[in-house]
């Protein structure tokens, strides 16, 4: 990366972190990824164990109130997969860990993770206090972190002014934003993006997160060790393309996905590499973007969608899934144009992302995410009782109706 990056600090670290070289464990030769939670690589650190990695590094603020950004509703809520919640206490309740990493918390305050910005990783862990949002480079970097962050977490866009500007679209979003601020879009690495949600077809965020822990332990670089835990980059798609095989991914549990994600890489490479996905930033026509990444193998419409909206800024995607389809019958479906409805087909799916970009004209894609991550049981506690009794209502009638469909 050249220096004229604006994500390149004024002058460089002086020295590189000095790394542990992490024994190979012996390659298994089952294909069928049989664990289903998250397993030791990622739980156990605690906040001890990371003050004393790179001491000379300290927590900086990112100058962000709390109602434009909370961590703990945007790091660990399906966006992305490369974030860890951290535990406060010396003795992990491994379950409890790998539960709250899997799928979000609204009580975890801190996270470990790596970052890779072209072809450069770093690991940082993300603190949220009552008041702020502070962060810590754990490995040394000669990149401006707290413009990476900005990009990353989109800190250009007011996100406190869309609320408003939604909750008066919508009565019910209203309620949900005055318990759940700061809940933004990441602008992740589209690459590691698009390996992620191809993992992510017809799977579970524990099983999504193990699988690329997987890769990036076989196919990417050490970057730090914290006791028996170490910290991979994210591989280039040249470092797949040389080094993967469909037969290795396998046998690393991917099952069917290693086909689409060794696909992927050729046609990617085709097509010119990673520039091609970052190009596609330029797009401002969400159809023709989700066109364009439904060419790579393992890529359907809502994959498409959840790598346009999480690192391609493409901000009127919406990913329909069961439980956004769902959600916009509930609440949006004022003709009842989807009551008789039994599948996602494609019309069906376009219709749905239509309601939402009907209801929220402005960035209708976080809007979407907003509502997404209130249906999440992780933050059911702090939703408004009418809200959570709602949810229990259609839940119950929905089960009702499928009984006697």
């Amino acid at each position: 990366m050249g220096s004229s990056s604006p994500l390149r600090a004024s002058s460089p670290a002086a020295a590189a972190t000095k790394l542990e070289t992490p024994q190979k464990r012996k390659r298994s030769n089952d294909a069928t990824p049989a664990i289903v939670t998250p397993g030791p690589a990622i739980v156990g650190i605690t906040s001890r164990a990371i003050g004393h990695i790179n001491p000379t590094s300290q927590f900086q603020c990112l100058g962000v109130p709390p109602n434009e950004l909370r961590p703990s509703r945007t790091l660990t809520t399906g966006q992305c997969f490369h974030w860890t919640a951290v535990s406060s206490d010396e003795v992990a309740d491994n379950a409890t860990t790998a539960k709250a990493s899997a799928w979000g918390t609204h009580d975890a305050t801190e996270w470990i993770g790596t970052l890779r910005h072209q072809g450069e990783s770093l690991v940082l862990v993300i603190r949220e206090t009552p008041t702020a949002t502070l962060y810590r480079p754990l490995t040394q970097t000669d990149l401006n972190v707290t413009a990476l962050l900005h990009d990353y977490f989109q800190l250009n866009e007011s996100i406190s002014s869309l609320y408003q500007e939604w909750s008066e679209q919508c009565p019910r979003l209203k309620m949900i934003a005055e318990c759940l601020p700061g809940v933004r879009i990441v602008n992740q690495d589209p690459f590691e993006c698009l390996i992620s949600f191809i993992c992510s077809s017809n799977n579970n965020i524990p099983r999504i997160t193990k699988m690329l822990s997987a890769i990036r332990k076989e196919f990417g670089s050490p970057l730090l060790t914290i006791g028996d835990q170490v910290y991979y980059s994210f591989p280039s798609l040249a470092a797949l393309q040389r080094n993967a095989t469909e037969q290795r991914l396998r046998e690393l549990g991917l099952g069917y996905r290693a086909k689409y994600i060794m696909e992927t890489v050729r046609i990617l490479t085709e097509l010119g590499g990673e520039p091609y996905l970052h190009d596609l930033r330029l797009i401002r026509d969400p159809l023709i973007v989700q066109e364009k990444l439904t060419q790579f193998s393992g890529v359907g419409r809502k994959v498409a969608d959840c790598v346009a909206l999480f690192s391609l800024q493409q901000d009127t995607a919406i990913p329909v899934d069961v439980h956004v389809w769902n959600i916009a019958r509930r609440d949006y479906d004022t003709d009842e144009l989807l009551q008789s409805v039994k599948s996602i087909t494609p019309s069906v799916y376009k219709s749905v992302g239509d309601l939402f970009r009907n209801r929220f004209t402005n960035k209708c894609g976080w809007a979407h995410s907003l509502l997404f991550v209130a249906e999440l049981p992780s933050f059911r506690a702090v939703l408004p009782q009418d809200v959570v009794k709602e949810m229990d209502i259609f839940r119950a009638e929905e089960k009702a109706r499928k009984k006697g469909a």
